[in-house]
């Protein structure tokens, strides 16, 4: 997991003020950045780029569960390595009360060559997990991935839905106060996807707090408290979730419409 620094006394699990984040085209500045700041020092790399977000400023409570709404290239995968850690803003500060579950793209963290198990223990401590906790929620995260019987065979045969699948599973076993899920709140078909909302509804009522980015928000209906939605590089709404959906269609009929106009123009 991305070294985060915490503020305990914080009111708000999380707090945005005043964040931008400026990504060069074709290339994401991640980490703490000190490569690339190196490289531009000595003129090998340019400061150009476009800025993603900008003047993003709001708070998530403990215990809430918020959508995070927008077009495509709305900057809603940024908002959230943002809040985890995983990208460092270029303005503004990102302050967290609890260290936060970065849930994006964990299935490239896995490595084929290795057992289930190995695997297993690989992106357990990658998410801050110590081999003694991997050991003790070992058994609960294979029945959950339903690898119990494969565990100590090679990751290289798996489907991508057996490895999403384990990467939940793994996920979920770290018990983390801060989630934050980038289209993958629930995996696999249709009763595994029943199982993984039922377990995170579980969470949720014990007080986990999550911020999840989706395409799809109706098929969690009733599970987040509101919706920030984000559009040309801000925040344009943020509150009840039935009026982030209704602002949602509206963008994506204006974005329709503006493609039909430039179709017809060829």
């Amino acid at each position: 997991m991305a070294r985060q620094r915490l503020d305990p006394g914080l009111d708000a699990m999380l707090l945005f003020t005043d964040v931008g984040i400026n990504i060069a085209k074709g290339r994401r500045r991640q980490g703490g950045g000190r490569r690339h700041r190196l490289r531009r020092f000595v003129g090998e790399q340019s400061r150009t780029g476009s800025w993603v977000l900008r003047g993003v400023t709001t708070q998530i409570a403990a215990g809430e569960s918020v959508a995070v709404l927008g077009l495509k290239n709305s900057g809603r995968t940024e908002f959230l390595r943002l809040a985890a850690g995983t990208l460092i803003a270029d303005e503004g500060v990102v302050r967290r009360r609890a260290p936060v579950l970065p849930m994006i793209d964990l299935g490239r963290a896995f490595d084929r060559g290795f057992t289930v198990r190995q695997n297993i223990y690989l992106l357990g401590g990658l998410l801050g997990m110590t081999p003694g906790k991997v050991e003790v929620a070992l058994p609960e995260i294979v029945e959950t991935a339903r690898l119990a019987p494969n565990i100590d065979k090679y990751l290289r045969g798996a489907s991508a839905l057996t490895r999403q699948k384990l990467a939940w599973s793994i996920a979920m076993a770290t018990k983390a106060p801060v989630v934050a899920a980038d289209e993958m709140l629930v995996v696999g078909d249709v009763e595994s996807r029943k199982r993984c909302l039922a377990q995170v509804e579980r969470l949720k009522a014990a007080g986990t707090t999550f911020l999840v980015s989706t395409d799809v928000p109706r098929k969690f209906e009733g599970f987040f408290d509101r919706a920030i939605v984000l559009h040309n590089g801000g925040v344009v709404a943020d509150g009840k979730m039935e009026d982030g959906l209704a602002l949602l269609r509206e963008l994506r009929l204006a974005s329709t419409a503006a493609g039909t106009e430039k179709d017809e123009t060829k």
